[in-house]
Order: C-alpha cells, then sequence, then structure tokens
C-alpha cells in the first residue's frame, strides 16, 4: 500500500479546518488502495486553529500537526510539511477547499503512470474582478518571459509529488520563497490538469491584493535578474541619446549662436531621469534587500508545538 502525505498550511481557519478534514476523509474512503496521511501547519493563527487541529489529531490518527511561534507566510508553511513528510506522494493544498479533494483520483492515475508531478491549474475564476483577472495574467505573462521557470496561466500550488521531487525541493532551502517557481526550477515531468476554483464555504480570505502583488514581484526577482538589465538599458539608450543632444547642442550654438533655453525641456528631461534614478535604487534595493536576508542565515520557521515524536522541532 501507497503512502500519501497531505501538506495542508493553515492560516485562520478555525471555522472551516474540521470541515475540510470531513470534507477529504470522504474521497479518501473512496481510495482503499492509499494510505493518507495530513500534515496540518499553523502559520501563526490569530484564531483558535491550533486548538481544533489539537482535537482533530486525538480524534483521527493519521493527523499530525506543526504550529509556528508566529506568523512566517504560506511558503515557509509549505516548507515545514514537506520538511516532515515521508510518504511515496506527498500533495500540497489548502484548507478551504479551494483545492478540491475530489481531485484525488485524477492525480492518482498520472502519478500511476510514471509522471513525477501531477500539478492543478485553475479555469476562469466566476466573480473574480477583471482588474484582478488582467493583474494576474499579466503576471505570468511576465514571469514565463524573464525567467527561466515556466508555469501555464492559473497554475497553483495544489499538486501531486514523487518523493524524489519533494527532496529535490527540500535542496533548495532559501529564506525567501516562492514555491511555484520552484516547483518549476527543478524539473521533473508535471502532468497540468485543470478544474473550476470554487468560492471558499466558511472563514474568508486572508489574501489581498497588496499580498497577491507582493506575491508576484517575490516570483520575478527570485528567479530573474532582468529587471536590472532593464534598468541597465534603460540607462545605456539615455546615454547615447544624450550625447546625440549635445552634439546637436553644440552645432546648434556654434552655427546659430545661444538660444534661450527651453524650460519646459529641462523641467521634463530632470522629472524622467530622477524618475528612473529612483525606480533603478529601487530595483536594486529588492535584489539587495534579498542578499541580506539570506546572508542573515535565519530559520526558515520557527516550531513552537507539534505532535510529531522523537524529534527536535524548536527551529527549522
Amino acid at each position: 500500500m501507497k503512502t500519501i502525505d497531505l501538506v495542508v498550511p493553515c492560516f485562520n481557519e478555525e471555522e472551516g479546518l474540521e470541515h475540510f478534514v470531513t470534507e477529504t476523509n470522504k474521497v479518501i474512503d473512496t481510495l482503499p488502495g492509499y494510505s493518507f496521511r495530513y500534515i496540518l501547519v499553523n502559520d501563526g493563527s490569530k484564531d483558535k486553529t491550533y486548538l481544533v487541529m489539537k482535537r482533530l489529531a486525538a480524534k483521527f490518527d493519521n493527523i499530525k500537526y506543526i504550529s509556528f511561534s508566529r506568523n512566517f507566510g504560506k511558503e515557509a508553511a509549505m516548507y515545514a510539511g514537506l520538511q516532515h513528510c515521508d510518504a511515496d506522494y506527498v500533495v500540497v493544498m489548502d484548507a478551504d477547499l479551494q483545492h478540491p479533494p475530489a481531485v484525488f483520483p485524477q492525480m492518482l492515475e498520472a502519478m500511476e503512470e510514471g509522471w513525477d508531478c501531477c500539478a492543478t491549474k485553475r479555469d476562469e475564476r466566476e466573480g473574480e474582478s477583471f482588474f484582478r483577472g488582467a493583474f494576474s495574467k499579466l503576471f505570468f505573462r511576465l514571469s514565463n518571459r524573464m525567467t527561466d521557470v515556466k508555469n501555464p496561466y492559473g497554475a497553483m500550488d495544489y499538486r501531486m509529488m514523487t518523493r524524489q521531487m519533494v527532496n529535490s525541493i527540500l535542496e533548495l532551502s532559501e529564506v525567501q520563497r516562492f514555491s511555484k517557481g520552484i516547483f518549476s526550477w527543478v524539473g521533473f515531468n508535471t502532468k497540468w490538469i485543470t478544474f473550476k476554483t470554487v468560492d471558499r464555504e466558511l472563514g474568508k480570505s486572508s489574501w489581498k491584493f497588496s499580498s497577491l502583488f507582493k506575491y508576484a514581484i517575490d516570483g520575478i526577482t527570485c528567479f530573474s535578474v532582468t529587471p536590472l538589465r532593464f534598468t541597465a538599458v534603460m540607462g545605456a539608450i539615455i546615454f547615447f541619446l544624450s550625447l546625440i543632444y549635445i552634439m546637436v547642442t553644440l552645432i546648434q550654438t556654434i552655427f546659430f549662436g545661444i538660444q534661450t533655453p527651453g524650460y519646459v525641456t529641462t523641467l521634463c528631461a530632470v522629472l524622467f531621469l530622477g524618475g528612473l534614478t529612483e525606480m533603478s535604487i529601487g530595483i536594486l534595493g529588492e535584489y539587495i534587500g534579498r542578499i541580506y536576508m539570506e546572508t542573515k542565515d535565519r530559520p526558515i520557521y520557527i516550531t513552537k508545538f507539534s505532535n510529531f515524536e522523537d524529534e527536535d522541532y524548536e527551529e527549522k
């Protein structure tokens, strides 16, 4: 019998966590050839998510949990869950049922066919605002062009992976993590399946547009230096245009004398160059900040409580 670990990051999932386990168990019960285990990761929730985890762990023998000392982010929660896995297959999924467990049979079919990973991408989502949908499409388009990792539009973290692929992912231990890029960067053969997303039944989403925007910036800067090259190219273009402008100005001065300076032209040039300089410094700062965070060598997460036995889980 093959084993499957379900890694489930949780943040303020008090209302829906038990419902998630109940619904997932309904699917698991239809797959008698596999042994499932939950690894619930409490990412510093402000509600009673941890207490719900303890209650579920006491009720079901196949539920393990890890509770962080504070909120370290979903990326850290996924990494912690993967670190504690030892199953043949590993699934990464959310606890809000927007990653439906009903997809498990399709995933297992792909894995038994020999794929290293079966990943999901969402179909057009009903009720999503035009602005958010357009921003999402723009991110995937830019990310695929600017980085060496490729993901189809709508790619999600929800996927099933082999033990070998998970071990490869754990070798990438950077603090500033972008899992979608890491999943793609390690390679392996991935089968993509599409499903229609639904609104969460219980609780509220913790994702805001500002969080999604930061996530998009992380996705590009973690796997590409294209923004730095862009500023270098812009600087070179402006330099050559400046040389041409200087030559034209000298010729005009020699043959036609000094003309009255154009205040509007000067103002536009100063504002343009000033804005470009500030943007360049900001892009450079993003990369320097990442270097700074990595050189600190801080743990990706710190565990406060866990029901894993015979191991040291104070910090990883």
